[in-house]
């Protein structure tokens, strides 16, 4: 475990031992090779029984289930499912917005980055394939999915390079995201959603409905979470660099109002669509965050 600490400064050995029990399962059929912890649509002969069919010649004496050749005097033998590897897409929003840092030690991107690379981790762990994608206005940067823990190395040299800039546009780059995906697998996205939140939704739907798998992080600081301003105050855009001077204190109601029926627009509308949302606070512990992701999993029986 120690040599988590010189791969990269995104992955904290406490952290890791703490969520090691941890496993990350598919919650529908998955397509891959490797046996490991999820269902595939292939059929196999050393996992969970799946049906019966009828014996033709050149199968294994040994798959033939006797007990049923004894009621119906004829052979047939067990298909099973196989479990195998689940393909993990890490996406990460790079605009100049997750640069945002208030009170806390990390901004947004680096507090995401920590998440992906932790998740990434425990992935590769349970053998896994992983992948990593950069994007603001647009894709900056594809790592296909790959197993093996020398593919952490990749990803976390990755996150490192990344830095925040550009303006956000979420939709285009998520149609892109569809179209490098070449294998359902679960898709983890992770941004401060500084965009349309209506066209977000319709563009998770669509890849949700290509059967993948889907998790969205909001990521935020504390500051958008609270509005702890209270005195006049200058707010510039990061991404257009916009500046606005005003009362603070005479606009918190109404933010916290809208702030509140913006994530109640993301939870309801996902929720729906089967799409996991969870707000990621950068002011509380990663393992807070990473605790909330893994309850859920577990908590959905696989289908």
């Amino acid at each position: 475990m120690d040599k988590t600490r010189k791969i990269s400064k995104f992955l904290d050995p406490k952290l890791l031992a703490s969520l090691s029990a941890m496993e990350i399962k598919a919650r529908t059929v998955v397509e891959g090779m490797v046996e490991g912890l999820h269902k595939s649509p292939f059929k196999g002969f050393n996992v969970e029984f799946a049906e019966y069919r009828q014996y033709v010649p050149g199968d294994p004496l040994k798959d033939i289930d006797w007990k049923v050749y004894a009621r119906t005097d004829k052979f047939y033998i067990k298909e099973h499912e196989e479990e195998t590897n689940l393909s993990g897409y890490m996406a990460i929003d790079a605009s100049a917005s997750m640069s945002y840092r208030g009170a806390g030690s990390m901004n947004k991107l680096e507090y995401a980055s920590t998440l992906a690379a932790s998740i990434s981790y425990l992935m590769l762990k349970q053998q896994d394939s992983v992948g990593l994608i950069t994007f603001a206005d647009g894709l900056r940067k594809i790592i296909r999915p790959r197993t093996g823990m020398a593919h952490l190395k990749a990803i976390c040299n990755e996150l490192e390079a990344t830095s925040a800039s550009d303006k956000t546009n979420i939709g285009e780059s998520l149609d892109l995201v569809g179209q490098s995906m070449k294998k359902r697998g679960i898709f983890i996205l992770f941004s401060d959603l500084m965009d349309n939140a209506d066209t977000v939704i319709a563009k998770l739907r669509h890849l949700r409905s290509r059967r993948h798998e889907i998790v969205l992080f909001h990521v935020l600081d504390r500051d958008e979470i609270a509005f702890p301003f209270d005195d006049t105050t200058m707010f510039q855009d990061l991404e257009d660099r916009s500046e606005i001077v005003t009362d603070a204190f005479s606009l918190r109601n109404e933010y916290l109002k809208r702030f509140r029926q913006l994530v109640g627009t993301f939870r309801s509308a996902l929720r729906k669509s089967g799409i996991d949302y969870l707000v990621a606070d950068t002011s509380m512990p990663f393992e807070t965050s990473l605790r909330s992701f893994f309850t859920r999993r577990q908590a959905a029986s696989v289908r």
